[in-house]
């Protein structure tokens, strides 16, 4: 098992041909992938099965300013709502809600090599720059530093026993 994923890949993870795993990455859909080739995206497989999951939890999640409270979907840029700060702590139902502080923090730890950073789960690092929410290079910089924790030990291709 591959810690980096194509579209053949991605598509048997999701359960979906690869025209539909193409399209869906096509249309922004799917979560960004670490690179382009020419032959195609390449995501993490992690990144992959982190989106099926949340895909299927059916969670709503927003990004507060402090004085605007946005909206944010997959791959797209933060949408502002109608409410205010107060008026969304009256409301119900499934969400997630990130405020910039706690963002600001989590990126300044990952961007200093805090070793705090270590401890950060990858499906919130990578759940949060699919949202928009960090930056590719912060994400990118936290892959560099701690990749090395994700990878599973493969004998593929290697001939060894």
């Amino acid at each position: 098992m591959s810690f980096l994923v194509g579209v053949k890949e991605a598509g048997e993870i999701l359960g979906w041909d690869r025209r539909k795993v193409s399209t869906y990455h096509l249309r922004g859909v799917l979560p960004k992938p670490l690179v382009s080739l020419s032959s195609g995206p390449i995501w993490l497989r992690k990144q992959i099965v982190s989106y099926k999951a949340g895909k299927e939890s059916g969670v709503t999640t927003y990004y507060s300013d402090h004085r605007v409270i946005y909206e944010c979907k997959h791959n797209h840029t933060f949408i502002e709502t109608c409410y205010s700060p107060e008026e969304f702590k009256e409301h119900k139902g499934k969400y997630i809600m990130y405020k910039e502080k706690d963002v600001q923090q989590l990126k300044k730890a990952i961007l200093e090599k805090n070793p705090i950073a270590q401890f950060l789960s990858f499906e919130t690092i990578s759940f949060l720059y699919d949202y928009g929410i960090i930056e590719t290079d912060v994400f990118h910089e936290y892959i560099q530093q701690y990749l090395y924790e994700y990878i599973e030990p493969t004998k593929e291709g290697r001939g060894e026993e």
